[in-house]
């Protein structure tokens, strides 16, 4: 009986671990997609002091999910972002708000890609 109640109780602590996983870089995720689209109006207003502010703010979010996400998915997702996210830095100092635009939709896409591969749902299992 001891070892029945020890199986479940370690069962539901890897559960209830791997949930509070989930919600966390959905929550994180859904935080750097609101501020891409708000960076993404801030491009297509051609206001370059709060597109620097929204690129800080980004880079904060970025670096704050980042440290939890390097230990749960795989680099390359990672790696694609931060290139993105260079290239998007370099499009905007060089005064070139449709490839920004391009890259914002990309790095929006990946983003967005980070959590449904995660779910736990028939398709990500099979």
């Amino acid at each position: 009986m001891k070892v029945f109640v020890g199986v479940m109780l370690s069962f539901l602590l890897f559960f209830a671990l791997g949930w509070y996983t989930e919600v966390m870089i959905d929550n994180q995720a859904a935080k750097i997609l609101d501020q891409l689209e708000k960076l993404a109006t801030y491009v297509k207003a051609a206001d370059p002091e709060v597109i620097d502010d929204q690129l800080e703010l980004i880079d904060e979010l970025w670096i704050k999910a980042r440290n939890y996400w390097v230990l749960l998915i795989d680099h390359h997702d990672l790696d694609h972002f931060e290139v993105a996210l260079a290239r998007t830095k370099a499009f905007l100092n060089n005064n070139a708000p449709v490839f920004a635009l391009s890259e914002i939709a990309e790095l929006k896409q990946i983003i967005y890609r980070i959590p449904d591969g995660l779910d736990l749902t028939w398709e990500n299992i099979f």
